[in-house]
């Protein structure tokens, strides 16, 4: 007799995450070029979080070549290369240098030129 509740519940258990699986989507880091210029300008307020800096500067994006090679020079400048040293720490909420932050908001206002002149559509 407590075979039939058991299976019902182990039933709707096995079913409940068949369907999840079935139906969810994988976890992706797919962001917008907006969301990486308020990120970059964020450097420059000291709003940006240093885990979502190192999020944005940590992962490729794939999804956009264009966007990845903004990401690759924040990398260069983070890191440093042959001829420049690595940005400098930032005090307090800054992630950066004064120094730091002026060539990061370069890059925005280059990624922000990208963004301006890219096509626009509609999807109808």
């Amino acid at each position: 007799m407590d075979f039939i509740p058991v299976f019902l519940v182990t039933l709707l258990i096995v079913g409940g995450l068949g369907m999840a699986l079935f139906f969810g989507k994988a976890p992706t880091h797919r962001p917008s070029r907006q969301e990486i210029l308020a990120i970059m300008r964020g450097i420059e307020t000291g709003t940006t979080r240093q885990e979502r800096w190192d999020l944005f500067i940590g992962y490729p994006l794939t999804h956009d070549p264009e966007l990845d090679l903004f990401r690759q020079q924040c990398v260069a400048l983070e890191e440093g290369d042959g001829e420049n040293p690595p940005l400098g720490q930032g005090l307090g909420d800054y992630i950066y240098n004064r120094e730091g932050r002026a060539k990061i908001q370069q890059l925005a206002d280059e990624l922000e030129k990208m963004i301006e002149e890219e096509p626009k559509y509609r999807e109808f």
